[in-house]
């Protein structure tokens, strides 16, 4: 009886933990999730405009886009920058160069296919008053790329592996051989993980298997069919304790970065698509034979790098902007 009672308490014990640490990350997601109050908040509004933009350019890398393609998500864009402009530019301009430098790549490249857009040429011409820009010059948009520079660059040092990868949004057709996977899961295993853990787990998909997979994760509209191979990286919650509920994404965001450098030091084009959906849809992956234990992490298309290609330039953010020095 005295057994029964210790287990009961401890186990009550940990189940109190458990929502207590329900409660507190509700409350966070609550008060800070971009999603909500989002235009109120600087940074949610510029966190948002940032990815709107970087469909702009998502959209320009692919192999064949539609001729005046997004012409309807260019100009909400412009909409909310204007916005932005009303609220935050005295307190961050410098914000701007990235959007607004894209949105001329776009109208360029528009018009490069003989596509007339008047009504994005004016808002924009509009925007840029608002902005207090007489024009924008700087790195956005796409940048053409050769396999051979790649291949030359990749394995130079760390800094020009780091320099040289991009995201690939088309391949060429040689497949992947699965001596090449397994040497790169072998150099992504030097990984550290918490207490030497290690509980990745790794399921590679291929053909219309990939295709399949890159359908369920839905952010590759237009090229689905170019991916014919996929790594999706799990985590196994099996491995973390009860004071560690997100450490099973830290080890496995880890690996998957690694796994992404290990694959680009290979020659291999990647591209990394997020698996941050609800619930609802991450319980498919059932049926591509993911167990109940594991979480998604991320998904790697997998591709041999064709002759010549596009890429989006997505430019990065100063480090004085993601930095702080505590001294």
């Amino acid at each position: 009886m005295v057994r029964f009672c210790r287990r009961l308490k401890e186990h009550l014990k940990l189940e109190l933990h458990y929502i207590l640490e329900v409660y507190y990350f509700w409350g966070l997601i609550r008060k800070y999730n971009a999603s909500s109050r989002t235009d109120r908040d600087i940074e949610k509004m510029q966190y948002t405009l940032s990815r709107e933009t970087h469909t702009i350019e998502k959209g320009m890398s692919m192999r064949n886009p539609r001729k005046g393609f997004g012409q309807v998500k260019v100009f909400n864009l412009i909409r909310r920058l204007k916005k932005y402009c009303g609220l935050f530019l005295a307190q961050d301009s410098a914000f701007l160069d990235y959007p607004l430098n894209t949105i001329q790549s776009y109208i360029n490249y528009t018009h490069s296919l003989g596509v007339d857009i008047p009504q994005i040429d004016s808002a924009f011409k509009d925007l840029l008053k608002v902005a207090n820009r007489e024009f924008v010059n700087g790195k956005a948009g796409i940048m053409f790329e050769t396999k051979e520079h790649i291949m030359e660059e990749c394995n130079k040092n760390f800094e020009s592996l780091l320099y040289s990868r991009h995201s690939m949004r088309y391949f060429s057709i040689e497949p992947v051989s699965r001596n090449l996977l397994n040497k790169a899961l072998e150099l992504a295993q030097r990984t550290p993980s918490a207490c030497n853990r290690q509980g990745w787990q790794t399921h590679i998909y291929q053909a219309s298997k990939s295709i399949d997979l890159i359908k369920w994760q839905g952010g590759s509209r237009g090229f689905e069919e170019e991916i014919r191979c996929a790594i999706l990286v799990t985590a196994n919650m099996k491995a973390f304790l009860s004071h560690e509920v997100h450490q099973a994404y830290i080890d496995g965001g880890l690996y998957a970065m690694n796994l992404i450098n290990a694959l680009h030091s290979l020659g291999l084009g990647t591209i990394p698509l997020s698996c941050g959906f609800n619930y609802s849809h991450l319980r498919k992956l059932q049926e591509f034979g993911v167990a109940k234990h594991e979480v998604p992490i991320l998904i790697i298309g997998i591709g041999h790098l064709p002759d010549k290609y596009y890429v989006a330039v997505s430019e990065r953010k100063p480090i004085a902007k993601t930095n702080i020095y505590h001294e």
